[in-house]
C-alpha cells in the first residue's frame, strides 16, 4: 500500500486543533493576560483535552474541570489539617486523590493528585485558596477556547472518515499477508487472531463515529462503512475455511467443491474492497 505525499504531509486533527487553540491564547493574552495568572494551565487544558471526536472531548474537559476541583478541596483540606508541616501529609493525601480518581472517574486521574500535591509542597505561597481559584479560571478559559475551536473546526466528518478507511485499509492490507501465507503453506494462526482483532477495532471504530454526532448525524450515512467491515468479516470467514480445510493429496468430492468457491469468493471481495476505499 503506496502512501502519497499529501498523506505523508497532512497534520494529524487533534494536533491541528492544539495548534490553532495556543494561537489564539497567544493572540488573546496582550488583551485578558490580567486575568490569567497562570498560562500554563491555559496551554494544559488546551493540550490534554483537545480529543479526535465531540464526544471524547467533551468528556475530557468534564474530567479536567472535576479534577481541578477535587484534587484543589482535597489539597485545601489537607493543607489545613497540620499547618506547620504539610510535607507529612503528602503521602496520604496523594493516596486519597488518586481515590478519589477511580471514584468519580473510574479511572486514575492525573489532575487530581498532582494538584493535591502542588499545594502541600507550597505551589500556592501560603495562599492555596486562591491558587486553586486562578487555576480553575485559567483552566475554564483553556477549556472555553479549546471547545471553541472544536465547534468550528472544518472537515469533521472527513477526518473521521479518513482514519477510518486508512484502518480498513490495514485490515485489508493484513488479510492478503495471510493469502499469500496461505498460497506458501505457511502458519496462519497467529496472523488470523491478529486480523481478527483489528476487524474488531474496526468495528468500534465504526460505533464511535455512528455515535458521535458531530461526525455522522444519522447512522444511515455511515452504512458504506457497514457494508465494508461485512465484506472484511465475509473475507476473514474465507480464510478461515481455506485455513482449516486445506488442500490435501487426495481430497473428497466435498473439498473439491468448497476450496475453489472460498478462494474465488475471497478474491472476488479484495477486488471489490480494494475499489471501496480507493486502493
Amino acid at each position: 500500500m503506496k502512501t502519497t505525499l499529501r498523506e505523508r504531509l497532512a497534520l494529524d486533527p487533534r494536533v491541528a486543533k492544539v495548534l490553532i487553540s495556543m494561537f489564539i491564547c497567544i493572540l488573546l493574552y496582550p488583551f485578558f493576560g490580567k486575568y490569567i495568572v497562570y498560562p500554563t494551565y491555559v496551554f494544559n487544558a488546551i493540550y490534554i483535552t483537545a480529543q479526535l471526536t465531540k464526544g471524547a472531548t467533551y468528556k475530557s474537559s468534564m474530567e479536567r474541570i472535576l479534577g481541578t476541583l477535587v484534587g484543589g478541596a482535597t489539597g485545601v483540606l489537607f493543607y489545613f489539617i497540620v499547618p506547620d508541616n504539610h510535607f507529612l501529609m503528602i503521602p496520604i493525601a496523594a493516596t486519597i486523590a488518586v481515590l478519589w480518581g477511580y471514584l468519580f472517574v473510574g479511572k486514575f486521574t492525573p489532575v487530581i493528585a498532582v494538584i493535591t500535591v502542588m499545594i502541600l509542597v507550597g505551589k500556592g505561597e501560603g495562599q492555596p485558596v486562591l491558587y486553586i481559584n486562578n487555576r480553575i479560571i485559567d483552566t475554564l478559559i483553556g477549556l472555553a477556547i479549546g471547545l471553541l475551536v472544536y465547534s468550528l473546526y472544518p472537515k469533521k466528518k472527513t477526518e473521521m472518515n479518513r482514519v477510518f478507511y486508512d484502518h480498513a485499509k490495514a485490515c485489508l492490507t493484513q488479510m492478503d499477508t495471510i493469502r499469500a501465507k496461505y498460497q506458501n503453506e505457511e502458519v496462519l494462526h497467529d496472523d488470523l487472531v491478529g486480523a481478527w482483532k483489528a476487524l474488531q477495532a474496526l468495528k468500534e471504530e465504526r460505533m464511535k463515529i455512528v455515535n458521535d454526532s458531530s461526525f455522522v448525524p444519522k447512522v444511515g450515512e455511515a452504512e458504506p462503512m457497514l457494508s465494508l467491515i461485512h465484506d472484511l468479516e465475509q473475507m476473514m470467514n474465507n480464510l478461515e475455511v481455506l485455513y482449516h480445510h486445506p488442500m490435501s493429496d487426495n481430497p473428497g468430492p466435498e473439498l473439491i467443491a468448497v476450496i475453489p468457491y472460498h478462494e474465488q469468493a475471497f478474491d472476488a471481495l479484495d477486488v471489490k474492497v480494494r475499489q471501496e476505499i480507493g486502493i
